[in-house]
């Protein structure tokens, strides 16, 4: 899939490149979704990209992450976000800017997870005049959005907290849910701290002596350190909620054990009591008294009252 703004606002889509005619094409932006080698070739034949970046995007190096040349400059972005299933997954989004246009390359599933949460994107890149301005509003998308998934996750973490310690009540599942937001923090500032090491780098390339964003850049890393702060804010809390459910679920277990003691004491004394006078030896005297048999029962009811008000006193129960 293929979508493309031209340089008069309007855009269309297409299937594939062969229904594209590169001298009919005055574009400002041109975006891949699932794209196939067959179309990298295309766009390498055509407009010279070097997709470089694109084969090499796993890598830990930082080239990886920002490579420029002559031609181009390209930039690839680990966007986390909440599939179908609503977990939260990573994909590859790359931006590849040159003197003719901006390519993008993503997932259709990525893709239809923008439109979905900003319908009004399109709109807002179609009021743009100029590359370099579309070219500025890709940084700032990512910024914005940084802020905006993270923002999502806090407030979960805000209803967790305040069904467990304000509520005081919390599901059993409770601890897969703090580490499924634990996860997905992590998720985050791994793929804040990638585009912020891209934005720095960035800023002292040879490319952005040409775009001149600097001042935009800059304050696009001071919005994404502010955020880093609130993701840091999320650890703390997740792991605050996660010692605070770890001692409840101590307090109920010591309460279920002493309630299992109190049990064990008040039914072993009288078990005890059957016991001895079950074993009918001849030589026990008071296998002959006539009320034996009432004196026992009362012992052994005795022998389990006793114990119950022992430990009630004692505030086990």
């Amino acid at each position: 899939m293929i979508e493309i703004l031209l340089k008069n606002k309007k855009s269309f889509k297409a299937q594939r490149v062969s229904e594209l005619t590169v001298s009919e094409l005055d574009f400002h932006v041109m975006q891949f979704m699932d794209y196939t080698n067959s179309e990298l070739s295309w766009l390498e034949e055509n407009y010279g990209l070097d997709f470089t970046i694109m084969k090499h995007f796993e890598d830990i190096e930082i080239s990886s992450h920002f490579l420029e040349n002559e031609n181009q400059a390209a930039f690839h972005f680990s966007i986390p976000y909440y599939n179908t299933e609503r977990t939260m997954v990573e994909e590859p989004l790359f931006i590849i800017i040159t003197e003719v246009g901006l390519f993008l390359f993503t997932s259709l599933n990525l893709d239809a997870y923008f439109n979905e949460k900003y319908p009004a994107k399109i709109n807002s890149l179609q009021r743009i005049p100029d590359l370099q301005g579309i070219f500025k509003f890709q940084f700032e998308f990512v910024s914005d959005y940084f802020a905006d998934i993270t923002e999502s996750l806090s407030r979960k973490v805000k209803l967790l907290a305040n069904d467990i310690l304000i509520e005081k009540e919390f599901s059993s599942n409770v601890m897969d849910i703090i580490t499924r937001y634990n996860f997905n923090n992590l998720l985050i500032k791994e793929s804040l701290l990638e585009t912020t090491r891209v934005l720095r780098l960035y800023i002292k390339s040879n490319w952005e002596q040409k775009a001149e964003l600097k001042e935009s850049i800059r304050t696009e890393l001071n919005d994404l350190t502010v955020i880093s702060d609130y993701i840091e804010f999320n650890f703390d809390r997740l792991d605050d909620l996660r010692e605070n459910v770890s001692n409840k679920i101590d307090l109920e277990q010591n309460h279920i054990f002493k309630m299992l003691t109190v049990v064990t004491v008040c039914i072993s004394l009288p078990t005890l009591i059957a016991g001895v006078y079950g074993m009918n030896f001849e030589t026990m005297p008071e296998l002959k008294f006539a009320f034996g048999y009432p004196i026992v029962l009362i012992a052994m009811i005795c022998s389990a009252i006793l114990p119950f008000i022992y430990f009630k006193r004692k505030k086990w129960l």
